[in-house]
């Protein structure tokens, strides 16, 4: 594979990246502050989440809540970014996909606790950390991939 162009000879970076999203018909490469925007949109949604998810233990009326804040949060999402670079929608649907996992893991294990030794504030605190450890994960690599534009 060359890199050269017969009209225009050899390409840089961001022409390639240009030309490879009008072929896939996408907007242009986003710039740093789409990244951090979509980085700190994933922090957000894994914090929410791990927050939820205890909330959604005492009170059945916290779902409401819940979703509320959710939907708040992926409307400023979609508002305030223009573009996404490469790899990082994959990255975000990985960490909320894995709190989403653990949010299983997490609410089961509370269950068993509760139910065996009893449960003190440290547990919910553990639990709504280990929801959120993934997204945070995902939102950590996406900065980090914008910021190395």
């Amino acid at each position: 594979m060359t890199t050269e162009n017969r009209t225009t000879g050899e390409l840089d970076r961001a022409e390639a990246a240009r030309l490879l999203a009008e072929v896939e018909g996408r907007p242009p490469v986003s710039s740093t502050r789409d990244a951090q925007v979509f980085a700190w949109f994933a922090a957000v949604i894994a914090v929410v989440m791990g927050a939820g998810t205890i909330a959604i233990i005492f009170s059945n009326w916290a779902m409401v809540a819940y979703v509320v804040l959710l939907f708040a949060v992926i409307f400023w999402q979609r508002r305030s970014i223009g573009a996404s670079h490469r790899g990082s929608a994959r990255t975000y649907l990985w960490g909320v996909a894995g709190s989403g996992v653990v949010v299983l893991v997490v609410v089961t294990g509370l269950h068993v606790i509760r139910t065996t030794i009893g449960l003190t504030p440290w547990w919910y605190l553990l639990g709504a950390v280990l929801v959120a450890v993934p997204g945070l994960i995902a939102a950590a690599r996406i900065a980090r991939r914008g910021a190395a534009r």
